[in-house]
């Protein structure tokens, strides 16, 4: 169970302060175990999630309740139909600074994960996750501010209308407070600059930095500050930046053209080549969508078209395959079980694992398709090793686990059969496959 206090925090934003839970997925599984939360661990009795699957959707949500003052937490996918939602994560950061952003994503880069930080995402959760861990992380989110946090806020309030008196008082409260407060000296730093008073402003930065090496804001800072005006450190903050966050195509552009004033050929080149590698990245993360889509739109009609789009799209990536396709991979899985192709499913499976060994998704949909050929003992093997990875994984959706257990009872496992269906039936109490299944062993007397 998670905590009391961040149920009750979470209640209270839910109930007491009307607060609105806006969710961007095409996660069903993960909608599942996030209305299981809400609404029956929880037991929250207002209207508090709306799920979208479009992002232009989303944001008109988030801007309606925002309109009336309501506060939002932004729950989105970070890889939405496959591919990367930067673009909407972007956006809600850039306009709606006052929306509090949790990304859901499965294990990704370290790469990644600093391009989410440099956006502003406010938190990130690792899919698949418990319902308690969920709750936990929901609360965090959405938890009130702390003295620190309304100081800052205030600060930099003042710094808008000016007043740089004030935001360096507020900035001395601050360091009282936090010794070394990274985010004090950037707003010493702020006012210093706004006074004219560069150097000062610097010496503010790079404490900020000593203090948070892996902090991007100090260095964008710094970087800015010396524009124009110390092209060495110019440059060497950029690189610095560079490497903590590497997927930002304009800041790579940025170094080789500084290279180049600097008439360094050999180096601008590596850098805008590495700029292009980003575009074309990003590329074809746009043909992917396409082909995403048209995949989608054909697989309840006619799975046999969805699987010749789905293989197409893996064969563009050649060996270019990574954790991000693997719900591409999944996809084309289920496209071939729906047509009884249970061998060729498991095979694809088996090609993803060589791409993430360890995703649970995938192994647990490679059990499927082994029960879909009656290869009871191997499904739960797959099944054994999905526990093994990820031991909550069975509580993502009440017909996992029924699945877990239905595997388990063909094989005459019962204690583990038992275990699974009830824990199905925790989840939803009318589970009425699981009440079957369980009924059916109580007659057998096992």
């Amino acid at each position: 169970m998670a905590a009391p206090k961040l149920d009750q925090d979470l209640r209270d934003f839910l109930e007491n302060q009307a607060g609105m839970l806006i969710m961007l997925s095409d996660d069903q599984l993960f909608v599942r175990a996030m209305r299981t939360a809400v609404f029956k661990t929880l037991a929250v009795k207002t209207d508090c999630l709306l799920v979208y699957a479009e992002p232009n959707q989303t944001m008109k949500a988030v801007r309606d309740r925002l309109s009336r003052k309501l506060p939002v937490l932004v729950l989105a996918d970070r890889m939405l139909r496959g591919q990367p939602n930067l673009e909407f994560m972007r956006a809600i950061k850039t306009t709606f600074p006052e929306a509090r952003l949790l990304v859901m994503t499965q294990e990704t880069s370290k790469a990644d994960l600093s391009q989410l930080y440099e956006i502003g995402v406010d938190s990130i959760l690792t899919k698949p996750v418990s319902i308690d861990t969920l709750v936990e992380k929901m609360a965090g989110a959405i938890k009130p501010q702390g003295r620190i946090s309304q100081l800052v806020q205030e600060a930099r309030a003042s710094l808008e209308a000016g007043d740089t008196a004030k935001a360096k008082q507020i900035s001395a409260e601050i360091l009282r407070l936090k010794e070394k407060s990274p985010v004090a000296y950037m707003l010493l730093g702020d006012a210093f600059l706004a006074e004219g008073r560069r150097d000062e402003a610097i010496r503010a930065y790079e404490t900020a930095h000593v203090g948070a090496r892996l902090y991007l804001e100090p260095l964008k800072k710094l970087a800015d500050a010396h524009k124009e005006l110390d092209e060495d450190a110019y440059l060497r903050y950029l690189r610095k930046l560079d490497v903590i966050s590497p997927l930002n195509t304009e800041r790579k552009c940025e170094i080789g053209k500084v290279y180049v004033r600097k008439n360094d050929m050999e180096h601008a080149d590596k850098y805008f080549s590495a700029a292009i590698a980003n575009a074309q990245r990003e590329a074809l993360n746009h043909v992917d969508r396409v082909v995403q889509e048209i995949a989608e739109s054909v697989a309840e009609a006619s799975p046999d078209l969805a699987e010749k789009y789905y293989v197409q799209l893996l064969d563009m990536k050649g060996d270019n395959l990574t954790v991000d396709d693997m719900v591409t991979f999944n996809r084309l899985g289920i496209a071939l079980r729906r047509q009884g192709k249970w061998r060729e499913a498991v095979e694809n499976y088996k090609k993803a694992l060589t791409v993430s060994p360890s995703d649970e998704r995938v192994i647990y949909n490679m059990g499927l398709a082994y029960a879909d050929g009656q290869l009871h003992r191997m499904a739960v093997g797959a099944y054994e090793q999905v526990r093994r990875i990820a031991p909550d994984f069975h509580k993502t959706a009440p017909i996992v686990a029924y699945n877990m257990g239905s595997a388990f009872a063909m094989v005459k496992d019962i204690g583990n059969a038992r275990f699974y269906l009830n824990a199905a039936l925790e989840q939803d109490p009318e589970h009425a496959a699981s009440k079957r299944l369980l009924s059916r062993l109580e007659q057998l007397g096992v």
